[in-house]
């Protein structure tokens, strides 16, 4: 899968512009967690240059089912999969592939959670064929930034180089 989509791998370029929508997306839903996805010519694999908001649905489901979903959005982000399943699949046919899906942390670092780990990946394989990001806003401001990707064969997650573009 790395071959056909080599931004699984990680090492990354954002536009700063796009950075800053991400961010003020994060800032906005705070004190909630924000999601949604960044995208990139499939000719450039590296660069991402628009980034795509989601909804978070971790409020949805906590009402509807407690029990089973008893984190809410303040920790927690769900994207609905149907839709980002068509999501992937359009911006694939379009040559813009979904390269990246980013989510923010309230008042907690930008590290990759158990959680996080759990729902992206299993039994060594990735859930969808991206890289992920992770915004920390911290009392207000977002204080750090940090892109993760997939370690091949376990379920776990390395901190991997983002560079920001003028």
């Amino acid at each position: 899968m790395t071959a056909a989509r080599p931004w699984i791998a990680g090492d990354l370029q954002i536009r700063r512009a796009v950075l800053e929508a991400v961010e003020a997306h994060a800032l906005e839903t705070y004190p909630s967690e924000c999601c949604g996805f960044l995208l990139g010519p499939s000719g450039e694999p590296g660069l991402l240059d628009e980034a795509s908001r989601a909804v978070n649905e971790a409020d949805k489901y906590h009402a509807l089912d407690p029990e089973r979903f008893p984190r809410t959005s303040r920790t927690y982000f769900k994207i609905n999969e149907l839709k980002a399943a068509r999501a992937f699949d359009g911006a694939e046919a379009a040559g813009r592939p979904i390269k990246v899906i980013y989510h923010s942390h309230c008042d907690a670092r930008a590290y990759f959670s158990e959680e996080d780990a759990a729902t992206f990946a299993s039994h060594g394989e990735l859930m969808w064929p991206c890289a992920f990001l992770v915004v920390s806003v911290e009392g207000g401001a977002v204080t750090d930034r940090r892109l993760w990707v997939h370690r091949p064969g376990t379920d776990a997650f390395d901190a991997s180089p983002l560079e920001v573009l003028e």
